[in-house]
């Protein structure tokens, strides 16, 4: 079973759409009979109904707590139907997803915040089976009955709710969602305000939609209508840039990059008069017009280009990896 959080971003994560008679899919006899190796009402689970888009399929409900009513255990049992359709095998695998969350009349709310002593949402995707032949179930290779598979799914859900028994995974949890993320993001945010002090740019990168936002535009997104939309803007913004623009020995470059560079070397030639440091070879080195024009040329190629080209790779490199990592399926 896998911890079911991996970057899906939905206001409803369970949904059963209700119809009328008319519409109604009905429910298949193998369907019934499967279901019917479930004793739901023995162990407190209610609201069970077959899923009207899935040939196999069937979800229940329960209260982790009695007296709350605001949010309810979901546990959903289906095969898909492109599983269920496939005649190279009899055996097919059963999938389980359970949820917990605000009860809702179609179905049940994502929660937006975590809280590990909460019940936690899991998938089981290979773990257990269905053979559509002799209408068994199993875990792995081992035959077992609705119930233990209704009770142990049950209980890996419940399990960050247990005191004792709960609390190696609760600060498994913490580690993965929140501890190890932690440096990630912040080195990231390091970067970005170093970029902004380099080049005045503000960058970020949003993993989930794998969307780049400069300056307040969005250069690049999975979802391309964004971009296009921020053209207008992002064209004016770009013109407003080449307008601030300042004469540098004959050159139009940047105002905020020669900015920094000229503070830069300014630092540099205080802290050298301060600690008193020979620099002979370096003023002889600068004493060469031909160098000096040669070490300016390339010195602020690397200020205005490359550090912010580094800079923008490490900031989209750390987010990508600090969600990865804060999303990452484990075993329960």
């Amino acid at each position: 079973m896998q911890d079911s959080q991996s970057g899906e971003r939905k206001s409803v994560i369970e949904k059963v759409v209700v119809k009328n008679n008319m519409t109604e899919q009905v429910e298949s006899e193998q369907n019934k009979r499967l279901r019917g190796k479930f004793n739901f009402e023995k162990y407190g689970f209610y609201s069970v109904i077959h899923y009207i888009d899935a040939q196999i399929g069937f979800g229940c409900k329960k209260k982790l707590n009695p007296q709350d009513t605001k949010n309810v255990s979901g546990i959903g049992f289906y095969i898909p139907n492109k599983t269920y359709n496939d005649t190279g095998s009899t055996r097919k695998t059963f999938y389980i997803k359970a949820t917990y969350g605000e009860e809702l009349p179609e179905g049940i709310r994502m929660r937006t915040e975590q809280n590990f002593h909460e019940p936690l949402d899991l998938e089981f995707r290979d773990e257990f089976f269905y053979d559509t032949g002799t209408e068994k179930l199993y875990r792995g290779s081992k035959e077992i009955t609705g119930d233990e598979v209704l009770l142990e799914v049950y209980a890996k859900h419940i399990k960050t709710t247990r005191s004792i028994w709960g609390l190696y995974l609760r600060t498994k949890l913490r580690f993965l969602r929140i501890w190890f993320p932690w440096p990630l993001k912040f080195l990231s945010n390091v970067f970005h305000y170093l970029l902004f002090f380099i080049s005045g740019d503000k960058y970020t990168y949003e993993f989930l939609f794998q969307e780049e936002n400069l300056n307040g535009q969005i250069i690049s997104s999975r979802m391309e209508g964004r971009v296009d939309r921020n053209k207008e803007s992002a064209k004016i913004k770009e013109e407003e840039k080449e307008s601030r623009q300042i004469d540098f020995f004959g050159n139009k470059v940047p105002q905020w990059p020669i900015v920094f560079y000229s503070m830069l070397h300014l630092s540099f030639w205080f802290l050298i008069k301060y600690l008193d440091v020979k620099i002979d070879q370096i003023e002889n080195f600068f004493s060469n017009n031909f160098l000096l024009v040669l070490y300016i040329i390339v010195s602020f190629w690397v200020i205005e280009t490359v550090l912010p080209f580094l800079l923008k790779k490490f900031v989209k490199y750390l987010s990508t990896w600090s969600f990865q990592v804060a999303n990452k399926t484990i075993k329960v």
